[in-house]
């Protein structure tokens, strides 16, 4: 497989087809184009030869300085891809292992950058639950945040859907929110390549964006690139085949910090990645979205599988809008706020980990997960919430609860590690949930 590369003057394009398209005054005024575009060039198509079945691929730019940083990430992300297909995690392993990248030549480029970076934001948005928050806690932390929204183009429903919900968010709350259209996402869809379903190709997008955010985080002098990594991604179990299996590797605090270290070698220790829900977990975040930015909450779209569904902002029917409806009723909020009803029927009970459903997904298979579908459950059972589920809950679990219940409040109301903010962050960020956390 031939990768032909080429720098336009809004980013680039692979076999004059595919296009990575900033907006073309701050893409133009970044200064590490090139550095850039080997390394984003290398890693927005690594996983290429897993979806397409070739294993070698021929590049014309030069090698990367952080090849191996992104194939460690790779690597860590395979186990939780393979579950959800029952693919094999070791033979997958192998197989990456065993693609052949060739580069033009060896002569690694070294980013040479002296901008002082300032107190400002910009904020990996997609107008889920995560980036929401963080939108609207950097705000109240003056951090002048900045969105960006990278458009797969894989997933045509749902994007349009969340530019609409973009342009009125940023139109009532005054933020600017950027498109980074990624067209080159195609080449690691399996239709794209009429091979069999995966998720192989996504398990490079958190790390892009990091990357992608650079030349933002450049025009707007901001030394904080703000992800959605929240204490739930650091919740895993053992697979099958004994591999530790995290929901999304690339959202844990161990890969953070080697992130870390690729934006301090590409930006002069001046940008720094961090998450400001980090301490939170889902139902935290829930809470704390809908009680203090119900403004920036009403505009939420965090299901998954829009492109498969007649509904236009909840397919209603997955594992992702059971969970988050049953957050929002253990935490006393409507969910008719965000368009979004609980699932407590009979026929849901597949969706949930706590009931040992079949369609529960990866991120439900933790002991952690399991423990908060208890807790939130027996909290939706306290207010009152009813349904087929809810009376099977106080037939198998409440008992369980009742005897927990301490444990459970003060393990997924509590703040958790906020090693990788920024000190000056901490303290404003503790009051800001410390608010919304006490008196559960």
């Amino acid at each position: 497989m031939d990768l032909e590369i080429k720098r336009q003057p809004n980013g680039i394009t692979i076999n004059n087809k595919y296009q990575l398209k900033f907006p073309k005054l701050i893409w133009q005024a970044y200064p590490e184009k090139e550095f850039l575009t080997d390394n984003l060039a290398h890693l927005l198509t690594i996983n290429t030869p897993l979806i397409s079945k070739n294993n070698k691929v021929n590049y014309n730019t030069s090698l990367p300085l952080l090849k191996s940083f992104f194939s460690t990430a790779i690597i860590n992300s395979i186990a939780h891809s393979t579950d959800d297909y029952d693919q094999s995690t070791q033979e997958t392993i192998k197989q990456f292992l065993n693609i052949d990248y060739k580069f033009k030549n060896n002569q690694v480029k070294y980013p040479n950058y002296k901008e002082q970076l300032e107190e400002n934001a910009i904020v990996s948005f997609s107008a889920g639950k995560d980036s929401l928050l963080s939108l609207a806690a950097a705000q109240e932390l003056d951090l002048n945040p900045v969105g960006v929204y990278i458009n797969d183009t894989v997933s045509p429903t749902e994007n349009k859907l969340k530019l609409k919900h973009m342009e009125k968010i940023s139109n009532e709350h005054k933020i600017p929110i950027h498109i980074v259209k990624n067209e080159l996402e195609k080449l690691n869809d399996f239709e794209t390549w009429d091979t069999e379903e995966t998720c192989l190709g996504y398990t490079h997008m958190l790390t892009g964006f990091s990357l992608l955010a650079l030349p933002f985080s450049h025009y707007y002098k901001a030394k904080h690139i703000i992800v959605g990594n929240q204490e739930d991604m650091n919740f895993y179990f053992v697979n099958k085949e004994g591999y530790r299996t995290y929901p999304a590797y690339d959202q844990t605090r161990e890969w953070m910090r080697q992130q870390n270290i690729m934006l301090s070698l590409i930006t002069n220790k001046e940008a720094k990645l961090s998450s400001l829900i980090q301490p939170l977990t889902n139902i935290a975040i829930m809470r704390v979205l809908f009680k203090r930015y119900p403004d920036f909450a009403k505009y939420e779209i965090s299901c998954d599988c829009l492109d498969a569904s007649l509904e236009s902002r909840w397919c209603h029917e997955c594992s992702k809008c059971a969970r988050l409806g049953l957050f929002l009723v253990a935490n006393n909020i409507n969910p008719k706020i965000a368009n979004l009803k609980p699932l407590f029927n009979k026929e849901h009970k597949k969706l949930y980990c706590l009931f040992q459903g079949k369609e529960a997904d990866c991120y439900e298979k933790s002991e952690e997960a399991r423990d908060q579908q208890l807790l939130a459950f027996y909290l939706a059972y306290k207010n009152k919430a009813r349904g087929y589920l809810i009376d099977l809950f106080k037939k198998q679990f409440l008992a369980e609860a009742q005897e927990r219940e301490d444990q459970l409040i003060n393990h997924f109301f509590k703040l958790h590690s906020m090693k990788n903010l920024p000190k000056n962050i901490v303290k404003p960020l503790k009051s800001i949930y410390s608010e919304e956390l006490n008196n559960i």
